[in-house]
């Protein structure tokens, strides 16, 4: 059977698994909530969720997909949330502001285009293009950490099972956006899929046990 057949049922998995995906980030603001500061966490990816969520939003009701419409709805609320309660706890609260302030005015930007564009098709085109390299960036983010884990041979700083849920979120959007014809969520969903599976791989690879203490044991021999 033609994939198209499973457009509701991968809509509906794949809204699923993304909003859980989200509320992940309830387990970090709790972290923080009960240090009662910040301290070495970033805030930045509850500030890249709205700008993501946001953007996905938007091209969701052009193109008039329920469930793009759905799941981002939910995740800008929640990620809304995560940065409201970031900033209350924030160790530099200027900074983490100024951040927020650049995103909202590209997000501001961006809607006000939409707006006025009088033509449809080439406001769908040039934001869809928009919000692909937008989740292309993000999505490469998790290279920065192939540095150290190459270096320590460890995979003690990598997170398995989020970057399984990774995995499998990133796999059902790219074969949504195959049932729907729509190469925008084709193409980020494919490459986070592929960067995800290549870290999982680095479990197969090297142990999931922090070697570094036992390298400076042996130098201090």
């Amino acid at each position: 059977m033609a994939l198209e057949n499973f457009r509701e049922i991968l809509s509906v998995t794949a809204t699923v698994t993304t909003i859980i995906q989200f509320l992940t980030g309830v387990i970090i603001c709790a972290s923080i909530r009960k240090k009662g500061i910040s301290g070495e966490i970033s805030g930045f990816p509850f500030i890249a969720g709205v700008l993501g969520c946001s953007l996905w939003l938007r091209y969701g009701m052009l193109m008039k997909d329920s469930a793009m419409i759905t799941v981002n709805a939910v995740g800008l609320v929640l990620q809304l949330s995560y940065v409201c309660m970031y900033y209350v706890y924030a160790t530099h609260k200027g900074a983490y502001l100024k951040q927020v302030l650049i995103v909202f005015s590209v997000v501001l930007t961006t809607m006000f285009y939409v707006a006025v564009e009088p033509i449809e098709d080439k406001a769908e085109f040039r934001l869809g293009l928009l919000c692909c390299a937008t989740t292309l960036i993000f999505c490469s983010a998790p290279l920065a950490t192939l540095g150290d884990v190459l270096r320590t041979r460890s995979t003690e700083t990598l997170p398995f099972y989020l970057i399984l849920a990774n995995v499998l979120v990133a796999a059902q959007w790219f074969l949504y956006g195959v049932a729907v014809h729509n190469t925008f969520v084709q193409v980020p969903n494919f490459i986070s899929c592929l960067i995800a599976l290549s870290q999982l791989s680095l479990f197969a690879i090297f142990p999931s046990t922090n070697i570094r203490t036992k390298l400076q044991v042996s130098d201090e021999e």
